[in-house]
């Protein structure tokens, strides 16, 4: 008697492929033992979904391993030139803005990286950065963007870049480009690149802050390996907490009276630091204004980062790339 398929049985089916694919991109190559002890599948059920992936371009089959007396191995990896992936992110104001971008390959090696200053800044300088990298990618298949503003459902709230403010951005691009789009926060994509290149395995909270030359104080939080985006995506906006205005030469009180909060609220264990306006040496002042307040146990390591990029770059490239596998296996 024929078994139906039923959801759950197709859901199954998803999920081994999204193992199967994930350990074979850790382990760069792999023989289908090697991915039965790595994901709990049986060799198989990794061998079905290997062939599957094969027929698609997906995953590429590689030399025989050496025979050690039986049949030799088929070797597999993860085909890096499936898709690529854009990252790019908008920094600045209407006046004066600067666009930075990576182009990843499937398997996350970075294959271009480049920037763009506008001033002053037109979204047509934004289409036309996208539209050349599209033109220049056959391949392109996602994009993450990255804005210093709140992102809700794909459509930009509010943004330090006012003309972006109210765009349905992911409906835009999907629509011109055709391709799978994801818009967030700066602060969310910079604090998980930071987490995922330093401390991938921590469990506890980790917050990254962020001080602009004149600007509000930014704020991305991981928890348990994912964002703290929040109920409306507000979660990190601590420029709105009720403290008191200070100049340039404190701003160290204004970091570390955010830090007493998050400690006060989500007990961080890791706290990273970046901003024109902060130095290396800067950290102990701010732990010693901690120390007024918080016990020594419960503050959290101080890291300075002398520049977001590169978090903010991996971040975006992590988290889209993510959302785009979710996409492929689940959602179509």
């Amino acid at each position: 008697m024929n078994t139906p398929v039923t959801r759950t049985t197709r859901e199954m089916k998803k999920h081994n492929v999204v193992l199967v694919v994930n350990a074979l991109k850790a382990l760069n190559s792999a023989t289908k033992a090697d991915l039965s002890a790595q994901t709990g599948l049986s060799v198989a059920t990794c061998g079905t979904v290997l062939n599957d992936l094969c027929l698609t371009g997906e995953v590429l089959a590689l030399t025989l391993d050496a025979s050690s007396g039986g049949r030799p191995a088929q070797r597999y990896a993860y085909n890096p030139d499936f898709f690529s992936v854009l990252s790019l992110y908008v920094e600045g104001n209407n006046a004066s803005a600067r666009i930075a971008a990576l182009i990843t390959s499937a398997t996350g090696e970075a294959l271009e990286q480049l920037e763009t200053p506008c001033q002053p800044f037109a979204l047509e300088h934004f289409f036309d950065t996208l539209s050349d990298i599209v033109t220049r990618y056959p391949n392109l298949q996602a994009t993450g963007i990255g804005l210093p503003g709140v992102i809700v459902e794909g459509v930009v709230a509010s943004c330090d870049i006012a003309l972006f403010e109210h765009l349905p951005l992911v409906q835009i691009l999907q629509e011109k480009f055709g391709l799978f789009v994801q818009v967030g926060n700066d602060m969310n994509y910079t604090a998980y690149g930071f987490y995922r290149s330093n401390c991938p395995q921590e469990t506890g909270p980790v917050a990254y802050l962020l001080q602009p030359e004149g600007e509000c104080t930014g704020c991305g939080m991981v928890i348990n390996g994912r964002v703290l985006q929040g109920a409306s995506h507000f979660a990190g906006e601590v420029s709105h907490l009720p403290l008191a205005q200070q100049s340039d030469g404190q701003i160290t009180e204004r970091l570390g009276d955010i830090i007493i909060t998050l400690v006060a609220v989500i007990n961080p264990v890791t706290v990273a630091l970046s901003g024109p306006q902060l130095k290396a040496q800067d950290l102990a002042a701010i732990r010693r204004h901690c120390q007024n307040h918080i016990p020594e146990q419960h503050l959290p390591a101080l890291i300075y980062r002398p520049s977001i990029e590169q978090d903010y770059l991996q971040g975006i490239a992590e988290l889209t790339l993510e959302s785009y596998n979710f996409h492929l296996t689940f959602e179509l």
